[in-house]
């Protein structure tokens, strides 16, 4: 079962505490303006307080923009699957001129049903996207599976909720085989999604039975064109791999397809009909 482990819903504003920079500034212009003769330099911190508090108000601008695109539904995004190549780097990197020493910087990310996330842990300035911030920071290892909810922006894909569950779960399937299929099934299932059926055909296993008889790799194309519909071809996009004993299953209707592990990594290897497709 997932747990939520971030979401902007229920995430408030805490970065209040930096407004106290620009009202310090402009206590002391007041100040300024108030014993100063020639009250030029009170004028100087007026303005350098003004810009301030405006610096200040982007995280806060930011933090409900992004609550309303997640309140609104608007180009929220959804990966769900099995956690894989996920990484941590600690990057060392020098300070301005002048500065002595370094300063070391944590970035993160992995991947999610074919699609990528990264971060510099910890920054988020207005809190409004999972940065992995807290203390200690949550361990999100290959294997474990998780739905995040996201909005892309620029460049950036900024997570608004994050749910994630431990490895392996119902099924018996051990956390290391979880991690290895996690790779072919997302190379699985994009080859489906986008028809390509080559590297469908590389990632199933010969000889297949289908209506009754057993096809070899060169009849490949009577089970793609008789099991991979355009409607099972976008579910596969979209579906997460389910367990059961030794195997993983995915549920496309009006198939459920099994996948076993071979020599050569995880195979599609069966289908039945879904019962409640």
């Amino acid at each position: 079962m997932m747990q939520t482990v971030f979401d902007i819903a229920h995430t408030r504003y805490e970065e209040w505490v930096f407004f106290a920079i620009p009202l310090a500034l402009f206590a002391l212009a007041a100040i300024g303006r108030w014993r100063s003769k020639t009250q030029r330099w009170s004028k100087v911190l007026l303005v350098f307080a003004a810009l301030t508090f405006l610096i200040m108000l982007i995280p806060l601008w930011d933090y409900h923009a992004m609550r309303r695109v997640m309140e609104e539904g608007r180009e929220i995004k959804v990966a769900e699957g099995i956690v894989s190549d996920a990484w941590t780097r600690e990057r060392r990197e020098a300070r301005s001129p002048g500065d002595i020493g370094y300063r070391y910087r944590t970035w993160e990310g992995f991947t999610v049903g074919g699609v990528t996330f990264g971060y510099w842990r910890g920054f988020q300035p207005s809190g409004a996207s999972f940065t992995n911030r807290g203390d200690p920071p949550i361990p999100i290892q290959n294997g474990m599976r998780a739905r995040v909810t996201y909005h892309e922006q620029w460049d950036d894909k900024r997570i608004l909720k994050f749910e994630l569950g431990p490895a392996g779960g119902a099924g018996g399937i051990a956390p290391g085989a979880v991690a290895a299929f996690a790779p072919d099934w997302t190379r699985f299932a994009t080859a489906a999604a986008t028809g390509d059926a080559a590297t469908v055909k590389a990632l199933t296993r010969f000889p297949f039975l289908f209506e009754g008889r057993e096809l070899a790799a060169d009849r490949f194309d009577s089970i793609w064109m008789g099991l991979f519909t355009p409607a099972v071809r976008e579910c596969m996009g979209r579906a997460q791999p389910q367990t059961e004993k030794n195997r993983f299953v995915v549920f496309c209707a009006p198939y459920v397809f099994y996948f076993d592990q071979a020599a050569e990594g995880w195979q599609f290897s069966e289908f039945t009909a879904d019962p409640e497709g």
